[in-house]
C-alpha cells in the first residue's frame, strides 16, 4: 500500500467512524472502491475490537500500525506462557498470559517492549510506566504483579487481567439509572484521586482505560503515558512531556495537553469531566467531525459545550402530552439499554442544574477555574446525590435555603425562623430604599433594625447553641447567611466608624466560628476563617489610622494579629505566626501598663502570649515556650481569683489548665515524664471539675478527654502501659460520644483521630499487634479523610505522615518478634509501605517550605527507617 493511499484511508476513516451507520454509508459511496474497502475493513476491525485494553493513543491517532503477525505467541518468558494478544501500542504489546505450571491456573497480562523500539527514550518510558504501577494499591486500579527482563534483555511487567466493559458500555448494558452511573463514576474518582495522590496524572482517561468487571468493579487502566510530579522524578519526566501531543487520546485531552503546556492534576479532571458528560448523555461534549489535532485541538479551545441537559432537551421538544408520549416512546424502541439517556422529562429535570453545572466546572478550558482536585469533583457529586449544597452551582441564599429545607424538614425550628426573619428585613429594607426621600429617614431605621438582627444571630444564638451537641450544622448555616449579609453591607456607602467597627467583629466571629483552634465548637474551616479574619484587618487598620490612640482599636487589630497567626500556622508559616504574636503582646502589654487592673486587657495579653508560646516551641525552642506558657498561665490564676462570677471562674481556670497541658508536652518532649505528669494531673482537677459541672458542654468534655490522653502519654513514656491504656480508653469514650453527637465537628473527630494514633502506641508496647494496627488503620483513614477535605492544613498532613511512620515503625517491631521468616517479609514490607507514604508527605511539605524543625527531624527519623526497613528485607529475601 502507498504512503499516500494510507494517509487518505486513515482521513476517511476517522471522519466516518463516529457517524450513524445511514450516514457513514452515504459518505463512502462517494469515494473510490478499493480506498472504501480498506476503510470498511478498518471500520469492521474496529467494531469487533476486545473490551481488555483498547489500542493506545498512538495506534488510535493512526501513528503507529499493529503488527497482525506476533511470534510471541506460544512462547513462555520466565514462568508465563503467552496465549494471545490483547493489545499493541507504540511501543509495547499486552498479551493475555498463564503461569507456565498448570497446577496454578492464573490469567495474567503481560506487556512485553516490541523489538525495534528499545531505544533508550522509549526503555526510559517503559520502565517508567512499570515503576508507576508498582507505587499503585488501590482495588480499582489494574495492580502490577511481577516483573523483569526477558533472555534477550527486552524489559516486560505482569499485571492484573481485567475481563470487562468500557464503563459507558457496562451501564448501558446493564440499565444502570443516573444515580447508579454517578456512583460508579465516584469509584473511578477515587482511584484517579488515589493516583494524584502518590503524585502521579493518568493524561489518558477515556472508557476504555475505565474497564468494569462482571461484578461491577471498575479498574482504571494504562498509565502508559502518565506524568510524575514529584520533584525527585522531574528530570525522568520531561522527555516525555514533550511529546505527548501525539500519544494522548485527542477528544478526552485538555485544552493544557492540547497546546502542549504543563501539564498537573487539573488535566485529568477534565477528562473525568467529558467522560461523566459522555455517560450520561451519550455524547461528548463537542461535535468533532474528524479526529485531526489541529481540529480536535481548535474545537476543544474555542467551542463552549452545551449543557448535558441541553443534549436531552433537544430530543425532547415538549409540544402537547401526545408529542411527549410520541418521541419518549420513539426513544425506548431506539435505546433500551440507555434508561438514563432517553430523552424523558424526567431525565432532563434530573440533569438540570446541578448536574449541569458540576460538569461544565470540570470542563472549564482555564485550569484554575476547573475543580481544584478530583476529590472536590466527586464531593460535589456526593453532596449532589445527598440533597446537600454544591460548590458548582451559585452559591445564592434561594438556592441553600431549597437544599436545606430538603434535608432538614423537621430540622432546627428556630435558625429557619431566624433566617426567614432576616430575609424579610433585608427585602424590607431594599424596598424601602427607593420610595422617595419623605421616606428614606424610615428606611433608614428599618436598615438598623437588620443590623442589629445580624448581630443578634452572630453573637447571641450563636453563642446559645455553639456547645450544644450536634448543632455544628445549624452554625454553619448561620454563618453562610450572616456572611452574605455582611459582603453587601460592606459595600454600602455608609463609611461611618460604628459601622465599619461593626463588620470587623462579625468578620472576626466569623472567622473564630470557621476555624479558630481553641475553639471546640469550631467548623473545620480554616482557609475560609483566614479569609474572613484578613476581611476584618484590613478595615481594621484603617480604623486605627484614624484613631492611633484609642486603645479599644488597637486591642482588636492585636486580637486579629493573633487570630491571623494562628491560621498561618495552620498553613506551615510559622514565622508569620510569630511575627504577628510578638505584635500582639507588644500592643497588649502597653494597654496593660496603662490600667493594670483591666481584666479584659490582661486575658488578651494572656492569650497573646500563649500563641507566641506556641510559634517559638514549633521552632524548637522549649525554654522560650515555658517562660511565654508560665507568664500565660500566672495571668489566668490570678483573675480566676477575683472572677466573681462562676462561669467566669471556669472558663479562667479552664484556660490555665490548658496551658498545664501544654507545658507538660514541652517537658514530654525534652525527654521528662515525671515534670509533665505533674502538671497534667493539675489539669485533670480542673477539667473533672469543669466537665462534671457542664455535662452538655461539648467543649469541657473535650478538654477533659485530652487531658486524659496526656496523662496516658506520660505514663506510656513510665512504662506504666496498664493505667495509660485505662486513660486512653476514657478519653476516647468521651470523644467518640461528642463526634456521634455532632458528625460535622471537626474538632471533635481529629481529637478521636488521634486517641486512635496514641491507642495504638500503647497496645504496641504491649505487644498486642493485631489490636495496635486496627487501630492505627482507623487513624490513618480519618486523617486522610480530613487532609484532603482540607488540603490546605498543612497541621492535618503532618498528622496523617505521622501515624504512617508510627505505623511503619510498629510493623517493624513485629516483624523483629516474628519467629517464622515469612512473617519477617510480611512485616517488613508493611512497614517499608507505610514509611514510604510517611516520607512522601513530609517531603512535599518540605518542598513547599512547610515543615517545622521537629517534624524536620521526623523526617529524617523515617527515612533512616526506611533505608532499615529496605537492606533488612533485601537480606532475608536472599537468603
Amino acid at each position: 500500500m502507498k504512503t499516500d493511499d494510507w494517509q487518505q484511508i486513515k482521513e476517511i476513516f476517522n471522519r466516518t467512524i463516529e457517524l450513524p451507520a445511514t450516514e457513514r454509508a452515504a459518505v463512502l459511496e462517494n469515494i473510490d472502491a478499493d480506498l472504501r474497502g480498506e476503510v470498511e475493513n478498518l471500520i469492521k476491525a474496529h467494531e469487533n475490537a476486545g473490551d481488555f485494553i483498547a489500542e493506545p493513543a498512538l495506534v488510535e491517532a493512526g501513528l503507529v500500525e499493529t503488527d497482525e503477525t506476533d511470534l510471541q505467541i506460544g512462547k513462555q518468558i520466565d514462568s508465563y506462557k503467552i496465549l494471545r494478544q490483547v493489545g499493541a501500542g507504540g511501543m509495547g504489546t499486552v498479551y493475555l498470559a498463564a503461569h507456565a505450571d498448570s497446577s496454578f491456573d492464573k490469567k495474567v497480562a503481560l506487556k512485553l517492549i516490541k523489538r525495534g523500539m528499545d531505544t533508550a527514550a522509549v526503555l526510559k518510558r517503559f520502565m517508567l510506566e512499570r515503576q508507576i504501577l508498582a507505587r499503585l494499591e488501590h482495588p480499582n486500579i489494574a495492580s502490577l504483579l511481577d516483573g523483569g527482563s526477558t533472555t534477550d534483555g527486552l524489559p516486560y511487567f505482569v499485571m492484573e487481567y481485567v475481563e470487562g466493559l468500557p464503563v459507558t458500555k457496562f451501564c448501558d448494558l446493564h440499565q444502570f439509572d443516573l444515580t447508579e452511573r454517578l456512583k460508579l463514576f465516584q469509584a473511578v474518582g477515587g482511584a484517579v484521586s488515589y493516583a494524584h495522590q502518590n503524585l502521579i496524572v493518568h493524561r489518558d482517561l477515556k472508557p476504555s482505560n475505565i474497564l468494569v468487571t462482571a461484578e461491577g468493579v471498575p479498574k482504571l487502566l494504562d498509565f502508559g503515558i502518565a506524568k510524575l510530579l514529584h520533584p525527585d522524578w522531574s528530570l525522568e519526566t520531561a522527555e516525555a512531556t514533550a511529546t505527548m501531543f501525539r500519544l494522548m487520546t485527542p477528544e478526552y485531552a485538555s485544552p493544557e495537553q492540547l497546546r502542549g503546556l504543563p501539564i498537573t492534576t487539573a488535566s485529568d479532571v477534565y477528562s473525568l469531566g467529558v467522560i461523566l458528560y459522555e455517560l450520561l448523555t451519550g455524547e461528548r461534549p463537542y461535535k468533532i467531525e474528524s479526529r485531526l489535532p489541529e481540529e480536535v485541538a481548535q474545537m476543544a479551545l474555542t467551542a463552549v459545550p452545551p449543557k448535558p441537559s441541553s443534549v436531552i432537551s433537544s430530543k425532547f421538544k415538549i409540544q402537547n402530552p401526545k408529542t411527549a408520549r410520541q418521541l419518549t416512546e420513539t426513544a425506548d424502541e431506539q435505546s433500551p439499554k440507555s434508561e438514563v439517556r432517553r430523552p424523558t422529562a424526567k431525565n432532563l429535570k434530573s440533569l438540570r442544574g446541578d448536574l449541569d453545572n458540576i460538569i461544565l466546572k470540570a470542563l472549564r478550558k482555564e485550569p484554575e477555574r476547573r475543580y481544584h482536585s478530583v476529590q472536590e469533583f466527586c464531593e460535589d457529586i456526593r453532596r449532589h446525590l445527598e440533597g446537600l449544597p454544591v460548590t458548582a452551582t451559585a452559591d445564592t441564599t434561594s438556592y441553600r435555603l431549597v437544599k436545606f429545607v430538603q434535608r432538614h424538614r423537621l430540622g432546627v425550628f428556630a435558625s429557619l425562623l431566624i433566617a426567614l426573619t432576616l430575609l424579610s428585613a433585608t427585602a424590607i429594607t431594599t424596598w424601602q430604599a427607593v420610595i422617595a426621600g419623605r421616606e428614606r429617614a424610615r428606611a433608614e431605621q428599618r436598615f438598623n433594625q437588620v443590623r442589629k438582627l445580624a448581630n443578634t444571630i452572630l453573637f447571641d444564638y450563636h453563642e446559645r447553641i455553639k456547645n450544644l451537641p450536634g448543632s455544628t450544622e445549624t452554625r454553619k448555616k448561620l454563618v453562610t447567611d450572616a456572611l452574605e449579609y455582611l459582603d453587601n453591607l460592606s459595600q454600602t456607602s455608609d463609611n461611618s466608624p460604628d459601622l465599619q467597627r461593626e463588620l470587623v467583629l462579625a468578620y472576626q466571629k466569623v472567622g473564630d466560628i470557621q476555624g479558630d483552634d481553641a475553639n471546640s465548637a469550631n467548623t473545620g474551616e480554616t482557609g475560609a476563617a483566614l479569609e474572613n479574619y484578613r476581611k476584618a484587618l484590613a478595615i481594621q487598620v484603617n480604623l486605627v489610622a484614624q484613631m492611633p490612640d484609642s486603645d479599644a482599636e488597637r486591642r482588636t487589630l492585636a486580637k486579629l494579629y493573633v487570630n491571623i497567626g494562628d491560621q498561618l500556622s495552620a498553613k506551615g508559616d510559622l514565622e508569620g505566626q510569630q511575627d504577628l504574636c510578638r505584635q500582639a503582646v507588644t500592643i497588649f502589654s502597653e494597654i496593660v501598663q496603662k490600667d493594670s487592673q483591666n481584666a479584659v486587657a490582661r486575658t488578651d495579653l494572656a492569650s497573646a502570649l500563649f500563641y507566641l508560646a506556641l510559634a517559638v516551641r514549633a521552632k524548637g525552642d522549649y525554654d522560650g515556650a515555658i517562660i511565654y506558657y508560665r507568664q500565660a498561665a500566672d495571668i489566668h490564676e490570678k483573675l480566676a481569683l477575683v472572677a466573681e462570677e462562676a462561669d467566669k471562674r471556669s472558663a479562667r481556670l479552664r484556660n490555665a489548665a490548658l496551658i498545664y497541658k501544654n507545658i507538660g508536652g514541652v517537658y514530654e518532649q525534652k525527654q521528662d515524664s515525671a515534670s509533665a505528669l505533674e502538671l497534667y494531673l493539675k489539669a485533670e482537677t480542673i477539667d473533672r471539675e469543669n466537665a462534671a459541672a457542664n455535662p452538655n458542654n461539648a467543649q469541657y468534655q473535650l478538654d477533659l478527654s485530652f487531658t486524659l490522653n496526656s496523662i496516658a502519654s506520660s505514663l506510656t513514656n513510665q512504662g506504666n502501659f496498664s493505667e495509660a491504656q485505662k486513660n486512653c480508653r476514657r478519653a476516647l469514650e468521651i470523644q467518640e460520644k461528642m463526634a456521634a453527637a455532632d458528625p460535622q465537628n471537626a474538632f471533635a473527630k481529629t481529637a478521636v483521630a488521634r486517641t486512635y494514633r496514641r491507642m495504638g502506641d500503647i497496645l504496641k508496647k504491649l505487644e498486642n499487634f493485631d489490636e495496635a494496627f486496627a487501630y492505627y488503620q482507623k487513624s490513618i483513614k480519618m486523617f486522610e479523610q480530613y487532609s484532603q477535605a482540607d488540603p490546605s492544613n498543612t497541621n492535618l498532613r503532618v498528622r496523617l505522615a505521622e501515624a504512617y511512620m508510627v505505623c511503619g515503625d510498629c510493623y517493624y517491631y513485629w516483624a523483629k518478634k516474628a519467629k517464622s521468616k515469612s512473617e519477617q517479609i510480611d512485616g517488613l514490607r508493611e512497614a517499608e509501605k507505610n514509611n514510604q507514604h510517611s516520607v512522601d508527605i513530609y517531603s512535599a511539605l518540605q518542598t513547599q517550605n512547610s515543615l517545622k524543625q521537629n517534624e524536620a527531624a521526623d523526617l529524617a527519623d523515617v527515612q533512616k527507617a526506611l533505608e532499615i526497613d529496605r537492606a533488612e528485607l533485601k537480606n532475608l529475601l536472599a537468603k
